[in-house]
């Protein structure tokens, strides 16, 4: 299977959270597994200062538009340490700020526009890679739109949406969808209008071809009310479409027998596969 992978997050990243550590482990373990992956990351200035890592210039450049302004993604790759095929999408407009939703406490106020763009880029991006993916595996809310245009394009590609931290959902005001250049239908209850907001995440789930999240418990956590971060409902309809995965790891960098980041070492000697595999 071709599967191309879009986040947020990943390495060569130092600084942000776990799914840093999802994006260099899984990837691996698919191509392991005999699965054609690669990953699609924004370039951040974390990512050109990297005296360690190096990035191509493909020479590939695309316009995307967002709202009314028009901007170049540029796309650039490279390989993780395990060997993964990275794609960055370029535009330093965006992208080339010291923090990666923000900094100083707070969010960057156009982040809208920031990951409508990123998003639109990565569908420009599947959309020359040869061969074709046949699948776009997006995480969490910051690319979330992509299956909704997959959808509203009618490209050839089936989509996956992995919720890792549903707390986040991409929430932005109203007045933001015309960023998205998406028809009006799509501003709606059943799309991606929430209580007369923006919603990233609640487009992904319901435009999505499976929602995969990271645990059974996290799975029924999400359909509840009392933890479902105001999507319950919205999950519960698409209930048919997801399924908990639970998290792997990878033993060879965290393997407690030989950790030196542990007080004391200990064998575990029931592990867990690190993947399964999605069942279309």
């Amino acid at each position: 299977m071709r599967i191309l992978m879009i986040s947020a997050e990943g390495p060569p990243l130092l600084r942000a959270g776990a799914l840093v550590d999802v994006m260099d482990a899984l990837p691996a373990a698919l191509r392991a597994r005999g699965h054609d992956v690669a990953v699609a990351l924004p370039f951040y200035r974390e990512i050109r200062k990297n005296p360690v890592f190096h990035a191509e210039e493909t020479g590939i450049t695309v316009e995307v538009r967002v709202g009314d302004k028009t901007h170049n993604a540029e796309y650039l790759e490279g390989r993780s340490a395990s060997g993964v095929q990275f794609f960055f999408v370029r535009c330093d407009e965006l992208f080339d700020r010291p923090g990666i939703y923000g900094e100083h406490g707070g969010r960057y106020e156009d982040n809208a526009a920031r990951f409508v763009f990123f998003s639109k880029a990565a569908v420009e991006l599947a959309r020359r890679l040869t061969p074709a993916p046949q699948v776009l595996h997006v995480h969490d809310w910051a690319p979330a739109l992509v299956p909704v245009y997959v959808h509203a394009h009618r490209l050839p590609f089936r989509s996956v949406l992995t919720i890792h931290h549903l707390a986040e959902q991409g929430s932005f005001w109203g007045l933001d969808f015309r960023l998205t250049n998406l028809p009006e239908r799509f501003f709606t209850l059943h799309g991606i209008e929430f209580f007369g907001k923006v919603n990233f995440l609640k487009g992904g789930i319901l435009y999505a071809d499976k929602i995969t999240t990271v645990s059974e418990h996290y799975r029924r956590e999400m359909l509840s009310p009392q933890f479902g971060c105001g999507l319950d409902a919205v999950l519960r309809e698409n209930a048919y479409k997801l399924t908990a995965i639970l998290h792997g790891a990878n033993y060879k960098r965290w393997d407690p027998t030989n950790d030196p980041l542990l007080p004391a070492n200990y064998c575990n000697s029931r592990r867990l596969p690190a993947v399964r595999s999605l069942e279309w």
